[in-house]
Formats: structure tokens, sequence, C-alpha cells
């Protein structure tokens, strides 16, 4: 059975590649269009099978009963991803989003969730969840609906595993909507526009400070793109960051970063669920999201041979963690 369980959306995505991004009332024209298979979670999903293997993921997601579903199963079989927990659900058409890209690889979505706002904690027992739980050794939420992660997070609890956030979308809501559920969680794991949605701030020190105990989750993990990554310890405020990939030294370049937190959240959760080296984890994960931005697809996270190569040489030019404390700490 699978080590690591993921539940998020699943998605067909149209990538327009325009010159810049359009403002409000403004029409640009798409230099080149690609329609690929997408979604948070089956992203997360296949990045973490990547680095793990053939049938060591396990997906919680919904689809429509469509010939975009179809095609979508057929993918996950053929990257490795047990698909059994996958649910089609009748009356609603597969996930479909629309992202467009500019030429710094910057981009904006709007998403038709179709069946993945359908899915709820009901499914469960059509998707077999507690077989699959009952061997996995990490949980990890991108954004399914609320009652999903509830479900979820709360499953992970009573086996004693840990459960991975990324609430995505879901951070809209704001924090009195997340917070009933973020004292359960292994790690909470935010961007900067996300941790300003919910905390007015993306400064740890500020988050961290006011957080309620009973709601702040064991670790807070930021990821500030082309800063890197900044994990943070919520009951010492100990901090572990993470420079961003040496790109020029590497011969590397940003096409597009369409993907890139699900790839983080897949390889974080991927080396996170066999060894619990967090560090290790952190560093592995800020990689794989840095070679998916050089990538034009979707699903551009690499796999584990090719991973473990690039940050090798990066260590060469300082890619590698390091810790500290807040000042008041």
């Amino acid at each position: 059975m699978a080590q690591v369980l993921v539940s998020g959306a699943i998605n067909w995505d149209t990538l327009c590649l325009v010159e810049h991004l359009p403002s409000p009332g403004e029409e640009v024209t798409c230099v080149s269009e690609t329609e690929v298979p997408g979604g948070t979670g089956a992203n997360a999903a296949v990045a973490a099978a990547r680095i793990l293997g053939l049938d060591e993921v396990a997906l919680f997601a919904a689809l429509g009963k469509d010939a975009i579903a179809t095609v979508q199963l057929g993918v996950l079989q053929a990257e490795g991803v047990l698909h059994e927990p996958v649910v089609q659900i009748n009356g609603q058409s597969s996930g479909h989003a629309y992202i467009f890209i500019d030429l710094d690889g910057q981009n904006v979505i709007a998403s038709n969730f179709g069946a993945n706002a359908a899915l709820n904690p009901r499914y469960s027992r059509q998707a077999k969840l507690s077989t699959h739980m009952q061997t996995c050794r990490c949980v990890a939420l991108t954004d399914p609906p609320l009652p999903v992660a509830s479900y979820l997070i709360r499953a992970a609890v009573g086996l004693d595993i840990p459960a991975l956030w990324d609430p995505g979308i879901l951070a809209r809501n704001g924090w009195d909507a997340l917070s009933p559920l973020t004292g359960h969680v292994d790690t909470l794991i935010l961007n900067e526009v996300e941790a300003r949605q919910l905390f007015g701030t993306a400064e740890p020190g500020d988050i961290v400070e006011n957080l309620d105990s009973r709601s702040a989750p064991t670790y807070l993990l930021l990821k500030q793109g082309a800063k890197g990554s900044l994990m943070v310890h919520c009951a010492t405020g100990a901090i572990t960051s993470i420079p961003p990939l040496p790109m020029k030294e590497l011969g590397l370049e940003v096409v597009s970063t369409v993907g890139c937190g699900d790839v983080f959240l897949g390889s974080y959760a991927a080396y996170l669920s066999p060894d619990s080296e967090r560090q290790h984890a952190l560093l592995m994960a800020s990689a794989a999201a840095g070679l998916n931005a050089t990538r034009p697809e979707t699903r551009g996270g690499p796999t584990r041979s090719t991973l473990e190569d690039i940050v090798k040489k990066a260590a060469d030019y300082g890619f590698a963690p390091a810790q500290k404390g807040f000042p008041n700490a």
C-alpha cells in the first residue's frame, strides 16, 4: 500500500503563454496554447510518485464521468499513482483550469472546479480511505473542500501520522475557518499571498507571535518564491531557511511557475514519509519546486535521481539549510 495519501484538485489545464498578464479590461494575445493534465492534488501526487516510485502514492480526488476523466485516470496510472481512491461523480464535469503565463514565468489562474467541489467525506468509504490510511506514513492535503480536509486531518491524528496541509484557495475563507483544524496539523504550508490573506502579514515572526498555541500547527512552512523557503517550529521559534536554487550557476532558467507549489508539497511529503528528516525534506522540496519552474508543463517535477543530482551540484553554490531563531526568542 501507499506511503503517502494525497488529496486535492484534479483538473484539465489550458495554458496560454502571453507577453504580459492582462490588466482589468485589457485584451492580450496568446503566443501559444497548450492543454495538459493538472490540478493541485494530482500534481502533488505525481511529484511524490516520481520520487517514491510505483504504487507508493495514492490520490483521493474527484472527476466527472466524462472523456477527460478517462484520460486523467490513464495519466495517473502511467505515473504510478494509485488512483482507486479517485471517485467519479454523476452529474458533475471534470475540473478545468485556465492559466495565463507571462514571459517571466508568472501566472494567473481561473478554475472551474466541477467535481472537485462536490467531493465530500461520504465518498471515503467508496474510496476505501480507511484501508489506504492504515499503511500510509503521511497525508498531504492541497485544497480539497474544507469538510474533506477536516475528515482527513482528524483521521491522521487518530492514526498518529503527520498531516501536511497547503490550504491554497481555502485561505480566502480566513483564519477563523481554518484554525479549528490547524492545531492538529503537522505542517501548515503557505505562500506569501496566502499568509497575508490569513494573518495580514507574511513575516514569520509576526505570524507565530500572534498564534494561539491551541491553533498553532507544529510547523509553519512559508514558500517565498524566488527568495527560497522557510520553516518555523511554532513552539520554539526555531527557523530553518533554504535559499533559492542557484539557477544561473546551474545553467537553468525560469520558464513557468505553474505547479511549483504542488511539486513542493509532493516532494516534501515524499522525503518526510520514509525518514522524518525535516531539513532534508525541506531542502529537496525547495529544489524540486525550482526545477519545476524550468519546465513548461504543469507537472514538471523531477525524478528522484535527477533531483538528488541537482541538489548535490547546488551544494557547491551554498544551497543548504540554515538555522536561526527569532530575534526575541
